[in-house]
């Protein structure tokens, strides 16, 4: 049977009906509101409870029961039932149920991943996509990730989907490896496949723009963890600059920053010349392209090449970053900024020029107060969900700061990060002023 509550199937049947204790338990504490659950007729809930996407065959009126443990022992045996239909339900009552941390973490119990497996190779298109989605979730707990990666196939079966699959099975396959290489371990084991970059290489030149972003961050999690096997990625890095998503340009230039973390990475960037090719970018329309560009800044001026080649432009770059610094509602752009310009104070004629005609405006920089920040770093206002209760909440494509030392290294922490900022304002400031025995 099928409950339209939580769009999922239900297995078992029971004497008691819950909507009885719901009933008596609102009229022993006196509930004036109107419940269409419990209220008859039933049907009234076709107006607006029903999902715009259901499963297959769902009779509403036979809905009763909520699952229980024995219930997730049965649709998880059923994942393998010879009856095509029963198979489908199952999986998506799996589905639904991951959504729910108690079940999701009981499910992982039973082995669901090793019986998902099996199913990613699935005729079906529909088995195939569903199998995606709930392994994205489960990987998203600690125990799911590493019951996927005691089977390593998993990482085969999903490039095997990202390469030759339709575009929506290709969508969420990325986005389940990209959930998988958010974690240190699994970034090891998924980077010792083979040829594992090289086939992202191949997606990334030719898909659709929401599946080549995902691409992008897997591969800056990869690269991460090691930044010498993905080398060969930097003409193709650079090749997407020029693309017309601002998303993909902002993605594609954080993997170039985790390139330029090696010293192999920042002798290409002084071959090609990036800090010059990122001067319009930090002029860009698109905030969080110029956050990228900065934060790709701050690893290619590390060179002493790129300082003197920066000195040619010193007017125009120095004056557009001491002007974002100023941006105090985006502390992550005045980190940034502010660490390019102590790059470039290494250079004696820049650092004569900064103290001639900036060093007043600097010392000027406003930070923002803990009160003033929520303290993430996001950027689009509308649209996304975000909220001000920083301190319990982690939301996706917001980056969250947190710190980088202690007991309490995985809690976010406003204050030692706006304390971060102050500290590198003073370096800034006595970069600036900083003179050479020779002087």
């Amino acid at each position: 049977m099928f409950c339209p509550h939580k769009n999922s199937y239900l297995q078992l049947v029971c004497a008691m009906n819950p909507r009885v204790i719901n009933k008596a338990v609102d009229q022993a504490m006196e509930k004036q509101h109107f419940d269409p659950h419990c209220d008859a007729p039933a049907a009234q809930r076709l107006d607006s409870m029903q999902p715009s996407l259901y499963a297959p065959h769902v009779d509403i009126s036979r809905a009763r029961l909520g699952f229980g443990h024995i219930g997730l022992r049965l649709i998880n045996r059923d994942l393998h039932s010879n009856d095509h239909l029963i198979q489908l339900q199952a999986l998506h009552s799996v589905l639904d149920q991951v959504q729910i941390s108690e079940n999701a973490l009981f499910l992982i119990d039973l082995h669901v991943v090793y019986r998902l497996i099996d199913l990613m190779q699935n005729r079906d298109p529909v088995i195939r996509e569903k199998v995606c989605m709930i392994l994205t979730h489960i990987a998203t707990y600690y125990q799911g990730r590493m019951q996927i990666m005691s089977r390593p196939i998993i990482i085969e079966n999903l490039i095997w989907l990202i390469m030759r699959d339709r575009k929506e099975i290709r969508y969420v396959a990325a986005s389940t490896l990209k959930t998988l290489a958010r974690d240190r371990c699994a970034s090891e084991v998924i980077s010792n496949i083979e040829d594992i970059i090289v086939n992202l290489l191949k997606m990334i030149k030719h898909d659709h723009a929401g599946i080549v972003v995902l691409h992008l961050k897997t591969l800056a999690n990869l690269i991460e963890w090691d930044p010498i096997k993905p080398l060969n990625a930097f003409q193709v890095m650079l090749t997407l600059f020029e693309d017309a998503d601002a998303a993909v340009v902002s993605h594609a230039m954080d993997c170039m920053t985790q390139l330029c973390k090696h010293e192999v990475g920042r002798k290409l960037a002084d071959e090609y010349d990036l800090t010059f090719v990122l001067r319009r970018f930090i002029v860009s329309p698109d905030v969080e392209v110029i956050i990228s560009a900065v934060g790709l800044m701050a690893y290619t001026t590390l060179t002493t090449r790129s300082k003197w080649r920066a000195k040619e432009a010193c007017n125009e770059l120095t004056k557009r970053l001491v002007t974002l610094c100023h941006t105090h509602t985006k502390p992550l752009m005045q980190l940034r900024c502010m660490q390019v310009l102590i790059n470039l104070c290494d250079c004696s004629d820049i650092r004569k020029h900064m103290k001639a005609r900036w060093e007043r405006k600097i010392k000027m920089i406003k930070i923002r107060t803990h009160e003033e920040w929520d303290g993430t770093s996001e950027t689009t206002s509308y649209g996304l969900k975000t909220g001000h209760n920083y301190r319990t909440m982690c939301i996706e494509n917001v980056e969250t700061i947190k710190n980088d030392y202690g007991d309490n290294a995985a809690i976010v922490n406003v204050h030692s990060y706006l304390l971060r900022v102050a500290q590198i304002k003073e370096r800034l400031i006595k970069a600036i002023n900083w003179k050479s025995y020779k002087d």
